[in-house]
């Protein structure tokens, strides 16, 4: 009999249905507008990943209060053939003239040319030149000026010819420093080879969003329409956006491309899924307006204190399809048990009170296990992670909550509306034949999965640490090298060269910085690991000339050698060449205000200062994908940091992209394990706070076991790696996979044990539903462009598949085995029935 608080509980919601949904509508507007806030939010940067008290996002922080922020946006224009070229470099000129004019907050400066560095280097040459090079200078002037006076008076008496001057050699060493030499003479920043000319966009701050980039990115397309465009000056140009910038705002439009191709085909799917399995259309609206709001529910709370989760980053921005494929379990079990009383005739009350009755515990238990097991990520420091739990876990419970709150109600209208009608189970359904399939073959079907987990636990033989994927640029979307920011980026690399971004070493002193500098070009030479990041330092004894006062007294002794007798001698090649080593006749010391602007980029702070940070360039690579690569260079780059700043002083901030991936890698690699325990000990307290110490919970548990282990071995057959994007896979796992366990295990239960068939076809149709709908909501992300999004989809996929088969299949055969080992003549633990 149903207990008469359950029947309490069904009249009360049936009696204030009204009010009750009231309520949740009118408290869905507000939710509804707040989840619309934390998606605008959506942020694809690494930053969002890291607690905020991360050693990279620390740095970070301390950059952003020294240094102007700089990105760079490149306009790129590809005019289609050497020919073309000037009239791309004149329109990128008119662009610049009229982007200058947008200021801040979008511009700090535009240039398409280097005229202004050059004009710098060439007044100022000399004091560039190395001590040695400069006395090396001198002593082949000497030379030369004590040959030609020997050569006057005749003391040559050996014909010795001439002691050269040539000082190609030296020359040569400096052209190879410098980043320019590629560009025309002309100064613009062009490749006529590659008919491609840049306009460089000097973006102001540190925005970890992009809608800066995309309003500047905007303003650029109306200035270019203003000036008529590329057919105004060349027919057959075109132009892209590249930089920072621009694949920021292209990796943020991917994904919300996605996510809206996926919410949409989730829903579909869903809507399809449940008018074929209930055939009553009525079904759809009944489940979906309380998954509706309750997914809305789960993330405007999540944005609330004490969690204040006002964003989604990459890794939790698909929750919203996720929570709908998962969350919707709980009313289809509960809407499939009301049918199915409704079908035997039961008023809709009665069979309310049944449905509720028979599912409370077995939903319940499921729902606190998806709990659980998306709340385990809430014991980790990464905030990518971090997030997923709050809200995963929220939206289960939520989920449940609205399913017995809202549904019943909203059932009961809807079925007087129009009631659903009687239908027959067809013997030739899926349920029909696994159910005649584990009653006829028990036996063979559970040899056939012994046989399965054994394979399995020999294919899983070699899983473990190992199996972590590092490689950070197989996480990143499909790249495209035909269109978009990456197309345009080879482009600009065919002008200006790859060169990567810096890592930024924020000291506290000029002091400190030439130590460090002299410290980490010592640990390269004999490290290897930092021999193959580094392509070089800089600080800013490379922008401001160290030793000027020695250089310029050095450049005086060579001017008075040169006299005009041998300057007259020099062929005119080499007389250039002196004079471009020579430079400026009045020369005078360099001060930081005379540097370009371009020069002091990543070095100059507000306040002025250029002596506080080291630049650290690293080498093009594959190395710099490598999470284990990565976090060994970041933890050496600190090391060397903490040695030159000594006991008890804080060393110098390692800042900047690498070191972010670095903390990312390691975080990872610590909150794994603590995840996955947490999500398993839940789990186990769990089904045994359900089922006590009974034949129950070791089928439950047997069923979680193996479905997870052929998970396992299905990821070391098909070799699908293990990151940061699809570790969570493993601990969603453990709650979903147990989901359908528990609710096979307690319809049987319910029923008497009596009947194994009953169950597979009843329960079983229905845990088969709930699998297909999370199956689509992970199944969505097998869209994506991200390939950490995709695979992430199809590890869970293959876990759905895997747990669904071991508790809807396997977990009955065995059943149906132990209970035909019962003693003959002892009857079969009595249920509390269907009442």
């Amino acid at each position: 009999m149903v207990p008469p608080a359950v029947s309490a509980y069904v009249g009360w919601v049936l009696r204030h249905g009204r009010a009750i949904w009231t309520v949740a509508l009118l408290l869905s507007i507000l939710s509804f507008w707040r989840t619309a806030q934390v998606f605008q939010g959506l942020r694809s940067d690494l930053e969002s990943l890291l607690p905020s008290d991360a050693p990279a996002v620390l740095a970070l922080q301390e950059l952003r209060q020294r240094m102007n922020g700089i990105r760079v946006l490149a306009v790129v224009v590809d005019a289609g053939s050497e020919q073309n070229l000037p009239a791309a470099e004149r329109m990128l000129g008119d662009l610049a003239t009229r982007v200058r004019t947008l200021g801040p907050p979008l511009v700090a400066s535009a240039r398409v040319d280097i005229i202004e560095e050059r004009s710098f280097f060439e007044k100022y040459a000399p004091l560039y030149v190395d001590p040695a090079d400069l006395q090396e200078i001198r002593r082949r002037i000497q030379a030369r000026k004590d040959w030609q006076a020997a050569e006057s008076a005749g003391a040559n008496l050996d014909d010795e010819p001439a002691p050269s001057v040539d000082l190609s050699d030296i020359e040569g060493r400096y052209r190879g420093r410098d980043p320019s030499r590629r560009l025309p003479a002309n100064g613009r920043l062009s490749s006529p080879s590659a008919h491609v000319s840049l306009l460089l966009i000097d973006v102001p701050g540190y925005s970890t969003g992009t809608r800066q980039y995309e309003a500047l990115m905007g303003a650029v397309r109306r200035e270019l329409t203003a000036i008529g465009g590329t057919e105004a000056y060349a027919p057959g140009m075109t132009y892209g956006f590249a930089g920072t910038p621009a694949l920021a705002v292209e990796e943020l439009r991917s994904i919300e491309g996605d996510l809206t191709i996926s919410t949409v085909l989730v829903v579909l799917a869903v809507i399809l899924a449940l008018l074929a399995f209930y055939r009553w259309w009525r079904a759809v609206p009944a489940l979906g307006l309380p998954l509706l709001i309750g997914v809305s529910f789960a993330f405007s709370v999540a944005s609330l204190p004490p969690f204040h989760v006002t964003w989604v980053n990459s890794n939790t921005a698909f929750l919203g399809s996720i929570i709908i494929g998962n969350g919707i379990n709980f009313g289809i079990i509960l809407l499939a048990r009301y049918l199915e009383e409704r079908r035997r005739g039961m008023s809709v009350q009665s069979a309310l009170e049944i449905a509720i009755y028979a599912t409370r515990v077995g939903t319940a238990t499921a729902a606190a296990a998806a709990a659980i097991a998306y709340g385990s990520l809430v014991t980790t420091h990464f905030r990518g992670f971090w997030q997923f739990g709050v809200i995963g876990g929220l939206g289960m419970a939520i989920c449940w909550a609205t399913s017995f709150v809202l549904l019943p109600p909203l059932v009961a209208a809807l079925d007087r509306a129009g009631a659903p009608k009687q239908r027959r189970r067809r013997a030739g359904s899926l349920t029909s034949l696994l159910a005649s399939l584990v009653v006829s073959y028990p036996r063979g079907v559970a040899a056939v999965g012994v046989a399965a987990t054994l394979a399995a636990l020999f294919a899983s033989r070699h899983f473990g640490p190992s199996r972590l994927e590092t490689d950070f640029s197989k996480l990143r979307r499909i790249d495209d090298t035909s269109a978009g920011a990456r197309y345009w980026g080879q482009k600009m690399e065919a002008v200006l060269g790859q060169r990567l971004t810096p890592i930024a070493l924020l000291t506290h002193s000029a002091q400190e910085t030439r130590a460090l500098k002299k410290a980490l070009q010592e640990e390269r030479g004999r490290d290897g690991l930092l021999e193959s990041w580094i392509e070089s330092i800089q600080t800013f004894e490379d922008v401001l000339p160290s030793d000027q006062e020695a250089k310029l007294a050095e450049l005086e002794r060579i001017r008075l050698l040169v006299t005009p007798a041998m300057r007259a001698k020099l062929p005119p090649d080499r007389l250039s060449l002196f004079d471009r080593f020579l430079g400026d006749k009045n020369p005078s010391t360099v001060v930081p205000s005379d540097l370009p602007a371009t020069l002091v980029a990543g070095l100059q702070e507000r306040n002025g200062a250029i002596d506080r940070t080291v630049l650290v360039y690293p080498k093009p690579g594959q190395n710099r994908w490598q999470g284990t690569s990565i976090a060994a260079f970041t933890r050496k780059l600190r090391a060397v940091a903490e040695r030159v700043a000594g006991a008890g002083e804080a060393p110098a901030f390692v800042a900047g992209q690498v070191p972010l991936s670095a903390d990312i890698t390691e975080v990872v690699l610590q909150d794994a394990p603590r995840a996955l325990g947490v999500a398993l000990a839940g789990v186990l307290l769990l089904v045994i706070a359900a089922f006590r110490w009974s034949r129950e919970t070791a089928l439950v548990l047997g069923s979680l076991a193996t479905g997870v282990l052929w998970l396992v071995a299905l990821t070391m057959i098909f070799d699908i790696p293990i990151h940061f994007a699809n570790f969570i896979g493993f601990p969603i796992a453990f709650g979903i996979g147990v989901d359908y366990a528990v609710n096979v295990a307690w319809r049987h239960r319910l029923d008497g044990a009596r009947d194994v068939a009953e169950t597979i076809q009843s329960t079983g149709g229905a845990v088969g539903l709930c699998s297909l709908t999370t199956i689509i909501g992970y199944g969505s992300l097998l869209l994506a462009d991200n390939r950490g999004l995709y695979s992430f989809g199809l590890l869970s996929v293959l876990g759905e598949l895997t747990c669904l088969t071991s508790a809807v299949v396997l977990m009955p055969a065995v059943m149906l085995l132990l209970e035909k080992e019962i003693v003959n003549g002892t009857p079969a633990p009595a249920g509390p029935g269907r009442g």
